[in-house]
């Protein structure tokens, strides 16, 4: 039907409605790239129409994250990606703001790309300061991922990216996850850099040892949830002494109530790995019963909130072990090789893999370093994503 009614007037193509917006705009938003194909081969020009809100049709397609589509304008108007909305945006910076990083992905290592991946807005915001104030980590490491991004430059505010990076980072307690977090270790590890000020300016306006009033709260929630696994673990562990792998000895043996297989070496380590789990998981529980009480000093709240956590990471270690060695010690005498391989499935990810301390209990004063670079030693480097380390080290070559 579109084709029949171009046919019957060709000037339909150009028609603009009461919100400015042309056939060419309402195809974007749409997704229907046939339809856009068949607009262009008519007439180009409605490409460089821009509604009553100042976007293009390439502009609209980015809102919407249809990369082919918006490939397809390109091809057919090359200068598209300089086209900039009322905010003074190109198709990028929207991709970005709308967080559709299929766009940006589509567009990755295309001369596109590289000329619009350093462009700033009217408030002097590169694609790069959007990603980070979004806390879009996917997009970050797309751009990242680019030799020709400059992650150094300031926008009108004076902040760099990395400024962004560490003013949205929780300045209390956080959990290393979070995107936040790991886009500050991804922009410190690539080199950016924050901006030149004095010490004490720092200090002031990132707030630096100044915790919210959020922070006793969290002590609360954090401890209310640890508590539960640690005495779950705590009441595993217990019940393990009482019902071991193998049973007992009968009452009319001398040796009456005795486990069955504590001759065996697996069984030794079976036990030892059950009472570091039990004695970690009380000391947690304690600790933790001290750490969500409001009537503790928040400081010392900190403190048995750190070491609940580090016991919690040892006693569930130890409860993995303990149960891997009584399948082990209660299997090999049937089939050695099912034991071995349960153990092996069992033991080495879960143990490589559990990290507990989700928390940085570190003083943000140590934020305060030149390079920032070594701001990612406070942090346990275990928990970055294989993707970000990549794309640490990709960058780094190639900056080389």
């Amino acid at each position: 039907m579109t084709q029949e009614l171009l046919q019957w007037n060709p000037a339909l193509v150009k028609e603009v409605d009461d919100s400015g917006s042309t056939p060419l705009h309402y195809v974007a938003s749409a997704g229907n790239i046939s339809a856009l194909k068949l607009l262009l081969r008519y007439d180009t020009s409605p490409a460089y129409v821009s509604d009553s809100n100042g976007l293009f049709p390439v502009h609209v397609a980015a809102k919407m994250g249809y990369g082919q589509l918006i490939y397809e304008l390109c091809k057919h108007c090359p200068d598209s990606d300089e086209k900039l909305d009322g905010k003074g945006r190109n198709f990028l910076h929207i991709a970005v703001e709308y967080k559709k990083w299929k766009v940006v992905w589509h567009f990755c290592g295309t001369p596109e790309l590289e000329r619009m991946v350093n462009v700033m807005d009217y408030e002097g915001n590169t694609a790069l300061h959007l990603a980070v104030k979004n806390a879009d980590q996917m997009i970050v490491s797309l751009l990242m991922a680019n030799k020709n991004v400059l992650p150094n430059i300031v926008n009108n505010k004076g902040l760099t990216a990395l400024d962004l990076a560490v003013l949205a980072t929780d300045k209390g307690m956080s959990y290393t996850l979070n995107p936040q977090v790991i886009i500050l270790r991804c922009l410190a590890w690539t080199g950016a850099v924050l901006t030149p000020r004095r010490l004490d300016h720092f200090i002031d306006e990132f707030h630096i040892g100044k915790a919210s009033g959020n922070e006793l709260k969290k002590f609360s929630n954090i401890a209310q949830n640890l508590v539960v696994g640690s005495v779950l673990v705590s009441t595993v562990t217990f019940a393990a002494v009482f019902t071991l792998p193998g049973g007992t000895i009968s009452d009319g043996h001398p040796h009456g109530g005795a486990p069955i297989l504590s001759h065996r070496y697996t069984f030794k380590a079976f036990v030892m790995a059950n009472t570091l789990a039990f004695v970690g998981s009380t000391l947690s529980t304690i600790w933790l019963t001290y750490a969500g009480s409001d009537h503790v000093h928040p400081l010392l709240r900190a403190l048995y909130m750190f070491f609940s956590v580090v016991c919690m990471e040892q006693a569930t270690r130890g409860m993995v072990a303990a149960f891997a060695l009584g399948a082990y010690v209660v299997l090999s005498p049937v089939t050695e090789r099912i034991a071995v391989v349960m153990c092996k499935r069992i033991i080495n990810p879960t143990l490589c893999s559990i990290h507990i301390d989700p928390f940085n209990f570190s003083r943000k004063t140590e934020f305060v370093s030149k390079e920032l670079t070594g701001l990612i030693n406070k942090y346990d480097t275990k928990v970055l994503s294989l993707h970000y380390m990549a794309l640490v080290y990709a960058r780094r070559i190639k900056g080389n």
